[in-house]
């Protein structure tokens, strides 16, 4: 895996209610794949799961390093 070269700054959190929200600012590795999901009802955060895979120019390979990364994500799901 190579160092970052470019990390990503995004995040972003529910706030519920009338249109509140609380923005964050975090730093990443290039190629990190983060997949938040939330409790329906309550809408608070329940599983986060992250992976990171090389990035490729090439749109074949690219498509299979980000279904490694998928499946590396969710081979962690659900939590214990």
């Amino acid at each position: 895996m190579s160092p970052p070269t470019n990390p990503v700054r995004f995040s972003w959190r529910w706030g519920g209610g009338f249109g509140s929200a609380t923005t964050t600012v975090n730093t990443y590795e290039e190629g990190t794949l983060i997949v938040d999901l939330f409790d329906a009802k309550t809408q608070e955060a329940v599983w986060r799961g992250t992976a990171t895979q090389d990035l490729s120019s090439n749109p074949e390979k690219q498509s299979k390093n980000i279904d490694k990364a998928v499946q590396k994500l969710f081979s962690k799901f659900p939590p214990a």
